[in-house]
């Protein structure tokens, strides 16, 4: 009876650490679906207010690649000499904020890389001054 027991509790045990990983990893994954919910509705809700002339309050300006030029005039163009530019579409804003946002995702992967890089390259540089006073120590002796 104690082994049932003893094992019934070790099932129990295991099943709840499996349960907190699993909330963890939910949580984790929220928290980034989360931010990156977050920054496209900011990218579109400054999209929205470039239209009404307040986007100088909202952060930075959309860069230059995200306008579309267009060469004729037409609804919610802007004339410009030859030239118009006109707002993106809803759907035109999404996919520059998906872009957007897997360029930043690329380059926190880089960024990081290097700083693991920078982390090792002072590690070995740590590692070779030890070493160098080590052997002016035992030069001493």
């Amino acid at each position: 009876m104690n082994d049932v027991r003893r094992n019934v509790e070790e099932t129990k045990e295991a099943i709840s650490h499996q349960l907190l990983e699993f909330q963890s990893q939910a949580q984790a994954n929220q928290n980034i679906l989360h931010a990156q919910l977050s920054e496209l509705v900011n990218y579109i809700n400054r999209g929205s207010a470039d239209k009404k002339g307040e986007s100088s309050s909202r952060g930075p300006q959309q860069p230059p690649h995200a306008q579309i030029r267009d060469s004729g005039t037409g609804g919610d163009s802007v004339t410009g000499g030859d030239s118009a530019v006109r707002t993106p579409t809803f759907a035109q804003r999404v996919e520059m904020a998906q872009r957007r946002i897997i360029e930043s995702v690329l380059d926190a992967d880089r960024n990081s890389e290097s700083l693991e890089r920078q982390a090792a390259a002072e590690r070995d540089r740590e590692r070779r001054r030890r070493e160098a006073r080590l052997l002016k120590r035992r030069r001493r002796f």
